[in-house]
């Protein structure tokens, strides 16, 4: 009895611990999740921001799709590095170029298109920090 009754307030201690732990880890990733919002929520704050922490909003949306930008660039590098070494596409590519859609001049366009994103995804978010900084100037 005593065997049960121990094994059944060690199950009940380990439950409370996982829950509880499961809470703070919730609580953790909807802090994040309300810090970037998401694309639909974006279209609604562009129509309707005003206040700082609404901009400041937007330019964490654009800093985290800058972000992804900048690491797509690098994937399409570095498959445009490995296309140039094997070159299994050369006569394919040398006759119709990048609009073959396969090989390095494929991957090099879509890297320097993903890099020109980034940078306007970079600029808004700088443009939405500076429209935040306005706004607390104004409520000071």
């Amino acid at each position: 009895m005593k065997n049960v009754q121990r094994i059944l307030s060690t199950v009940a201690v380990i439950a409370t611990l996982v829950a509880s732990s499961l809470v703070s880890v919730y609580s953790v990733a909807q802090d994040k999740k309300s810090s970037v919002p998401t694309r639909k929520e974006l279209a609604t704050l562009l129509k309707t921001a005003k206040e700082p922490p609404e901009h400041r909003r937007i330019a964490a949306y654009y800093r985290q799709e800058a972000a992804r930008l900048t690491q797509s660039a690098k994937e399409h590098l570095e498959l445009a590095a490995i296309y140039q070494e094997r070159h299994p596409f050369a006569a394919m590519e040398s006759k119709h170029g990048d609009a073959f859609g396969q090989g390095a001049s494929h991957c090099e366009k879509f890297a320097q298109l993903a890099r020109e994103q980034a940078k306007e995804a970079e600029a808004l978010a700088a443009l939405h920090e500076d429209m935040a900084k306005a706004a607390d100037q104004k409520q000071q």
